[in-house]
């Protein structure tokens, strides 16, 4: 029997992996633009946030007008 030839094995597989890695690339991009809001119209994600907080005006309390005798925090009379 005769010495057969050098047998070539390719094994760089049917290109399944690099479909994955687009899908995922692809998957990546759309939710950056879902969910990422302005991330990606240029102007760095900053974007403007304008918070506008109106707190009611309060008064303080009057203070007691000078009596006789006012009365002191412990319940007690001050002279």
């Amino acid at each position: 029997m005769a010495d057969r030839g050098p047998t070539v094995v390719n094994s760089r597989g049917s290109g399944a992996g690099w479909a994955v890695a687009a899908i995922v690339v692809l998957l990546i991009v759309g939710a950056l633009f879902l969910f990422g809001g302005d991330l990606l119209d240029g102007s760095g994600g900053g974007g403007n946030a304008n918070v506008d907080v109106n707190v009611p005006n309060v008064e303080a309390p009057q203070a007691p007008s000078g009596g006789e005798g006012t009365q002191a925090p412990g319940g007690g009379t001050q002279q």
